[in-house]
């Protein structure tokens, strides 16, 4: 994998710039610099920050079947949705790769307030836990 050092601190990116747009043809002066984390072994895992910008190098369709990834989320439990969360399909501005962790419930809350969803169980403290089984 390959990581844009400093990234994660940037999150207003694709807000401010689209998700096309020109700076992201000079990330190399925006951040620190690139780290390598190539090839991993089979079971490695890595953790980053949400808003790292991240790449993998392409696969060598030869030697490897599919890849898979696997994204953990943890959010303060008292967060609330804004309105219009499923526009971001329909916009330029941001990333819309995050819409897919949340489209499946999103619409069953209200807005603006304080939820409890079974897709979103809140996990800590313990004793605010949701009863997951």
């Amino acid at each position: 994998l390959l990581f844009a050092d400093g990234s994660h601190c940037d999150f207003a990116l694709p807000y401010w710039n689209g998700v096309d747009g020109a700076e992201y043809d000079r990330l190399e002066q925006r951040y620190e610099g690139v780290s390598h984390h190539m090839p991993l072994d089979l079971g490695d895992v890595t953790v980053h920050n949400g808003w790292t910008l991240h790449c993998a190098d392409a696969a060598d369709v030869d030697a490897v079947e599919d890849r898979y990834a696997f994204s953990v989320t943890y959010v303060d439990g008292r967060a609330e949705v804004r309105e219009g969360a499923l526009s971001l399909l329909e916009t330029d501005k941001g990333d819309n790769e995050d819409v897919w962790s949340f489209r499946s419930w999103v619409e069953e809350v209200e807005p603006r307030t304080e939820f409890r969803h079974r897709m979103v169980p809140v996990v800590w403290p313990s004793e605010q836990r949701d009863d997951l089984e």
